[in-house]
């Protein structure tokens, strides 16, 4: 898939690292325009010089998004930036893991506050944007656990389920004006936020390695895998698929049992 976004204006948060990283720099490379955010500066400027070397214009915010105040700002200036709106991508999240008997009601706030309400904030000021560019495209990254989780997963897992069933919402309501909305609910995807959790681990390599073998296809995700769907999806090929949230997992999903550690 070649210059498959040619002039769409994106907005991508998170994207100063891992999955949002890799979609904000692939959909320049398919010719979209980029604004991005990010919690600090840190990665920022490797995002902004693949955007540049694309040929594409970038616009980057440091932020906290569970300010929503902070977020609405961001997603207004981002407009105003790209002279409009053709898709946005809900990428910017953390991991929150807590037993249910373990976890306080401040700790679901604050998950809350990182993985699902700056996602609505953004959907509401992006809507206007996207009406009167004749429709576009929201992509939310949600989680398997959104569906599939393990114990001592919460509150992220109930987050992200929040996630998928905005996701819907968004596609049921706003349908009629041309803007469709899917959630993609990737695996493990290798990213900076998952290797620090391998690198304290030890051995690292074991874990990892045992992981792998867990998954049907006997690796586990990349960046890019996660970022090549979203720009297929942005791109408007297929204008009948809306509402729906995508696995992208390795095949994990089909598996019944846990296979047994040779």
């Amino acid at each position: 898939m070649e210059n498959a976004l040619p002039g769409k204006r994106i907005i991508v948060t998170g994207a100063t690292s891992g999955i949002g990283q890799a979609t904000a720099i692939y959909a320049a490379q398919q010719g979209a325009d980029v604004a991005f955010c990010g919690l600090t500066e840190e990665g920022s400027a490797e995002t902004i010089r693949a955007i540049q070397e694309a040929g594409r214009r970038s616009f980057f915010r440091a932020l906290d998004l569970s300010d929503l105040e902070e977020a609405r700002t961001f997603t207004r200036n981002a407009i105003d930036f790209l002279g409009g709106l053709d898709g946005v991508v809900n990428n910017a999240g953390t991991n929150f893991f807590h037993g249910v008997l373990g976890a306080t009601h401040d700790d679901i706030q604050r998950c809350f506050a990182v993985d699902f309400y700056p996602a609505w904030a953004i959907c509401q000021e992006a809507y206007p944007a996207l009406k009167a560019a004749g429709g576009g495209v929201i992509v939310n990254i949600a989680s398997i656990h959104a569906e599939r989780t393990f114990a001592g997963s919460f509150p992220y897992n109930a987050a992200k389920a929040a996630l998928v069933a905005l996701t819907k919402s968004l596609a049921l309501e706003w349908g009629r004006d041309n803007i469709r909305a899917l959630a993609i609910a990737p695996a493990m995807i290798l990213t900076p936020l998952s290797s620090d959790y391998f690198s304290r681990l030890d051995p690292a390599s074991k874990e990892l390695q045992r992981l792998e073998r867990h998954y049907p296809v006997e690796h586990i995700g990349s960046p890019d895998d996660v970022a090549s769907l979203v720009a297929y999806l942005l791109s408007g090929i297929n204008l009948f698929l809306s509402g729906s949230t995508i696995l992208v997992d390795g095949g994990i999903s089909a598996l019944m049992e846990s296979p047994r550690d040779p």
